[in-house]
């Protein structure tokens, strides 16, 4: 079985650098460290902003703390840091997203201090401005993929999503707009988040692009009809080191089922998503979830945001 192969990643990392932003980024005003809760800060951040994903909302939280911080030392500052990344992930269900992006902001404070001559004052305020301009750049990203993969819709083409990837929902957007023919998509609608599968669709057609929703127990058998769907795009939580993704659950049966039929299957994910991470099966994502809740007697619960584990071969 083949779910998806690692040259089908539609990323493309230069544009994740290169977009032409100011650095010019004034500094927040925060409390100081000891009233800075970062969770709150990174949840208001999700809310404030529809267009940051998990990893940058961590990014831009740990910013903030920056902020705050009244170190004076790279070690005190590096501690702050790590202890804040590690109560942020410790407040959801999910921390491989978080993972993701506070190990990068790490690395690049770590690069930052150790390139940076002058006093630590200084290291600090350039970290401040140039850390959120990383930030702002790794949303751009997102367009960066969008003019990657739209070429790959093609006129006549039929594509099957699901869930609400904003890098899908733009590749997809973009190609309506660049594309001289028409082409179509089969939406797999969550009943359980009908609002989300609602807004996706009317996003989608407000384009101008012909969509068909099926529920998740017509997978199959739509992809199994000749010639109906030509590709498969998902989004992902993370990306893992062995080139295989984290997903909203749902994305390994697809992706088994488009093998099965011969139909490409294609990731659209920023790189500030890639985590540390190896993954051996669905047992091994990094953290448990409960999708399994026996009982005899109540309605079985359900994680809120489970996930399940694509596996490249």
């Amino acid at each position: 079985m083949r779910p998806y192969s690692r040259a089908s990643f539609i990323d493309h990392r230069n544009l994740a650098v290169a977009q032409p932003v100011s650095t010019e980024l004034p500094l927040r005003s925060q409390p100081n460290d000891s009233t800075f809760d970062i969770v709150a800060t990174y949840r208001d951040l999700l809310a404030s902003d529809p267009d940051l994903t998990k990893p940058v909302a961590a990014i831009e939280s740990l910013i903030a703390l920056l902020n705050t911080v009244p170190s004076t030392t790279v070690y005190e500052t590096l501690d702050t840091v790590k202890t804040h990344s590690d109560l942020l992930k410790a407040s959801v269900e999910n921390p491989l997203p978080l993972q993701a992006g506070t190990d990068l902001f790490l690395q690049y404070l770590v690069a930052s201090l150790k390139q940076q001559d002058g006093s630590f004052d200084a290291v600090r305020q350039h970290l401040l401005r140039n850390g959120r301009l990383f930030a702002t750049r790794a949303i751009a990203a997102r367009n960066g993929i969008a003019e990657a993969g739209w070429r790959f819709v093609r006129e006549g083409k039929c594509v099957l999503t699901h869930g609400a990837s904003r890098s899908v929902t733009g590749l997809l957007e973009r190609a309506a707009k660049n594309s001289e023919g028409k082409f179509r998509v089969v939406y797999v609608r969550d009943e359980v988040r009908a609002e989300e599968s609602d807004r996706v669709v009317k996003e989608l057609r407000s384009k101008g692009i012909p969509v068909a929703e099926i529920p998740e127990a017509a997978v199959a058998h739509v992809l199994g009809l000749l010639r109906q769907v030509h590709m498969v795009f998902v989004g992902a939580e993370a990306v893992t080191q062995n080139g295989g993704i984290i997903s909203r659950i749902g994305t390994f049966q697809i992706a088994q089922l488009a093998s099965q039929a011969k139909i490409p299957f294609y990731v659209a994910a920023e790189t500030h998503k890639f985590v540390r991470k190896f993954p051996l099966d669905q047992r091994d994502i990094g953290y448990k979830q409960e999708v399994l809740d026996f009982s005899a007697t109540e309605s079985s619960n359900q994680p809120k945001d489970a996930v399940d584990y694509t596996v490249s071969l």
